[in-house]
């Protein structure tokens, strides 16, 4: 019996639908581990065990607890690049309620020591083909640095507060930038802290 182009579809549809849940529980249950335990702790078995999948469908999915990491921040990435808009106010709002929405997931990264994974997925935006498109990367690791430094800091300040912190960082570092030199007082504040 010949299987009918609808029924193929309906079938397409519930084995995408399935992995996506079984991804879902596979990185729910390593961020609730990574709660109470170390992330170099943290075995494939316990995800498995955690999540309530089969070891063959951790393995449909994922090769390490790493790519299931990374497969979670993917997904915060994913939501601050399709809230992406021309108005970098609003972008940083943007970000400002992803970032506070998903707080904890933020802070396990940094815990971890694998907060460079959403560089990475940022810098997955870049235009590498010229070679001197340095203007595309350095918004990303702008962006990167400046919300791991919030999240370290511990999310302060409303969120009217911190996007305008987050503008006048922006037009500061223009300033340095289209000047090509760091005012006098930025290197006495640096070089305070550093000596400290």
């Amino acid at each position: 019996m010949e299987m009918t182009e609808k029924r193929r579809e309906t079938l397409k549809r519930n084995n995408e639908e399935s992995n996506r849940a079984t991804r879902e529980a596979i990185k729910d249950a390593l961020f609730i581990l990574m709660k109470t335990r170390d992330y170099e702790e943290i075995r494939i078995t316990d995800i498995i065990r955690k999540s309530g999948v089969s070891r063959s469908a951790f393995y449909r999915n994922y090769y390490t607890r790493d790519d299931v990491l990374l497969d979670g921040i993917g997904d915060m990435n994913d939501l601050l690049i399709q809230n992406f808009s021309q108005n970098v106010e609003e972008n940083w709002r943007n970000y400002i309620q992803i970032i506070r929405k998903n707080r904890t997931k933020f802070e396990l990264l940094i815990q971890a020591h694998r907060e460079w994974f959403l560089l990475d997925h940022l810098n997955r935006l870049c235009d590498y083909s010229s070679g001197t498109d340095f203007a595309s990367a350095i918004p990303h690791g702008y962006i990167y640095n400046v919300i791991i430094y919030w999240v370290k800091c511990g999310l302060p300040g409303s969120d009217d507060e911190v996007v305008q912190c987050f503008m006048e960082a922006c037009r500061q570092n223009a300033i340095i930038m289209l000047n090509g030199t760091i005012p006098r007082e930025n290197i006495e504040k640096m070089m305070e802290k550093y000596q400290q």
